[in-house]
């Protein structure tokens, strides 16, 4: 099974590139969101591979990191919800707020993703918001920080920590005066304590 891919970056056009490691030429489909975050044509690049293998094809998923791979992997584990969709979906809006949008049971807000109808994002948010974790923001944490907060315990387990130790690390973080106004930061900082 691949697990990354690291080389040249051959081509790259909405929804998949070309990957050249080792003078072998990878197609690999991706999202809108790695789209962005991959190096241009001629530059060196790593992506987080998903290898997915049917009775009658072999594809590669690509993505930027592995927040996006693990909830790439998770999505596709939900029944009518293929790897065309689950892209679909990252290129629909950014993980965190997939993560988000399932954690807080926002179907119309996936449902807006081309291709995932009322009931497919209905099934999402049933089938992952356990997996995903029941947020639970502390009573003192209000608003904007207390969003934070959760969206970054959302991160941290969609990278694959368990719900205690997510929150352990966001306290922690906050606690060391880590404190950040936005999701990335107090996501790097969180990570640090674990």
């Amino acid at each position: 099974m691949i697990a990354y891919l690291k080389g040249n970056i051959h081509s790259k056009q909405p929804g998949s590139i070309i990957i050249d490691v080792g003078g072998v030429g990878y197609l690999v489909r991706i999202s809108n969101h790695t789209l962005e975050r991959v190096p241009s044509a001629g530059e060196g690049g790593t992506l987080h591979i998903h290898h997915h293998i049917s009775d009658s094809d072999q594809q590669l998923f690509g993505f930027a990191t592995t927040e996006e791979r693990n909830l790439f992997e998770m999505l596709i584990t939900v029944k009518s919800i293929g790897p065309r969709l689950a892209l679909a979906l990252l290129s629909a809006m950014p993980p965190r707020q997939i993560v988000s949008a399932i954690v807080n049971q926002n179907a119309g807000l996936i449902s807006k993703s081309p291709g995932i109808g009322k009931k497919s994002a209905e099934r999402i948010v049933l089938e992952l918001r356990d997996k995903l974790g029941n947020i639970v923001t502390p009573d003192d944490d209000t608003g904007e920080s207390g969003s934070v907060q959760n969206e970054t315990i959302s991160a941290l387990e969609a990278l694959g920590y368990q719900r205690s130790q997510a929150q352990k690390a966001v306290q922690a973080a906050i606690k060391a005066g880590d404190t950040a106004g936005n999701v990335s930061e107090l996501l790097k900082r969180a990570l640090k304590h674990l």
